[in-house]
């Protein structure tokens, strides 16, 4: 069964993150280049900022639960340490939505950086890049940091994704901050 539903789920998984990259691109590209489209972007991540963060987060979380915990594929010590980073966002996040509270985006931001270090870290030891013995591995054969078992487009892995997720998080704090300090020299 759950040869089935990793057969099945991880081809649309990449190919969401995928095109998440492809849309991501394309935003910050017509952003640079048309100030209409940067000001549309700054209004509605100025409105919009604590529900896009906590939209984010919680779509990593629910990705990193299901691979590990319906497909089955085990955690390692990075996975672990990139969730101790994500895991919290989501909960701040979903506090800050209910108390309409956006004094928390530098928080959730210093995570997110955190969280990008390991992810990085951990997709050059996927991609073969660098070995991985800066940061053992303690997970032994169960778990091996170095295991990879998606690998869609050349490219993205799980901790991949993850870097994707922190990536979004933390140009949309970026963007916040931009647009907060445009709509201070406006006013």
């Amino acid at each position: 069964m759950f040869e089935y539903i990793q057969a099945n789920i991880t081809p649309i998984v990449t190919f969401l993150t995928l095109c998440s990259h492809i849309v991501f691109a394309g935003v910050i590209g017509a952003m640079i280049l048309d100030i209409r489209v940067r000001d549309r972007v700054y209004a509605c991540v100025l409105e919009y900022i604590v529900p896009l963060l906590f939209t984010a987060s919680l779509t990593a979380v629910v990705g990193s639960l299901a691979y590990s915990e319906i497909i089955g594929f085990p955690a390692c010590d990075l996975c672990w340490i990139q969730r101790m980073f994500m895991y919290p966002q989501a909960i701040l996040a979903f506090i800050a939505m209910k108390k309409a509270d956006k004094g928390i985006v530098p928080y959730l931001l210093s995570l997110s950086v955190f969280g990008i270090i390991v992810s990085i870290y951990h997709s050059l030891v996927h991609w073969r890049f660098i070995s991985g013995d800066i940061l053992k591995c303690t997970a032994g054969e169960a778990a091996p940091c170095a295991k990879v078992y998606v690998l869609s487009y050349g490219y993205i892995t799980i901790p991949f994704m993850a870097f994707t997720v922190f990536a979004y998080l933390i140009a949309l704090s970026v963007i916040y901050y931009l647009a907060q300090k445009r709509n201070v020299v406006r006013a």
